[in-house]
């Protein structure tokens, strides 16, 4: 692969992303995937060549098969590499990712799933990003995918990671007894129908688990009649 690149073969593959057919586009996205596969240094080249803007375009526009594979380009692109996260949110990738979580194919849905974990890894303003664009409840829906759920949870972990407002929001895209063990433990666990274990994360200690607390002593507030607060206040101050 490294001797594509020396015989500058980056370049016109990136030229076919702008310019070409909607055929040609979509094998450029594939091969510039491939390339991107567990090569550090072949990373570096195709973001230096141009590549991301177009790729993220086509990601928007694409035809349906297209945007599989720039989802997994895109995967691949983030995977380690810091410059090229910044540069796939600032040229709009977010969004689009988010929308394939939802409309996407089987197949489609676990690399855009994978993509948005490797962007969110280590990346604090890329998990912002990820929550404003909508992309819990969809990653949350996908637990219950067989294809996809293994991507959904990494995705979810790297987003709970040192970031409270995402884990709380995660909780509460789970359901109430995730967010119940947030605020009891300051972690959750999140299984499938038949027990097997899905996911399990910690967010950052007794700040998340306040906040977590908060919301459920909110919750209950709104569910248990005023005539009782005492009651209210007892079941508030175990989770505090």
């Amino acid at each position: 692969m490294l001797a594509i690149v020396e015989a500058g073969g980056i370049a016109p593959l990136v030229d076919l992303l702008r310019d070409g057919s909607a055929d040609a586009k979509e094998e450029a996205a594939r091969a510039l995937g491939n390339l991107a596969w567990d090569n550090a240094a072949i990373r570096v080249a195709i973001a230096e060549a141009g590549a991301i803007a177009p790729l993220v375009e086509l990601l928007r526009d694409g035809s349906v098969e297209a945007k599989f594979w720039v989802a997994r380009a895109l995967r691949n692109l983030a995977c380690n590499n810091a410059a090229n996260k910044v540069a796939i949110a600032e040229a709009g990738g977010i969004p689009p990712l988010v929308e394939l979580l939802r409309d996407g194919s089987a197949e489609a849905k676990s690399d855009a799933a994978n993509a948005l974990r490797n962007l969110a890894d280590n990346n604090a303003a890329n998990k912002v990003l990820i929550v404003e664009a909508g992309g819990i409840p969809p990653l949350v829906e996908l637990l219950r995918n067989w294809y996809a759920k293994e991507q959904a949870a990494w995705a979810l972990q790297n987003l709970a990671r040192n970031n409270d407002g995402s884990a709380i929001a995660i909780a509460v895209a789970v359901g109430f007894e995730a967010l119940i063990q947030l605020a009891r433990g300051g972690r959750v666990t999140v299984k499938d129908h038949s027990g097997v274990l899905l996911i399990v994360w910690y967010p950052a200690g007794v700040p998340v688990k306040r906040k977590a607390a908060l919301v459920v002593a909110a919750l209950l507030g709104d569910c248990v009649p005023d005539s009782t607060p005492r009651d209210i206040k007892a079941v508030i101050g175990s989770y505090l």
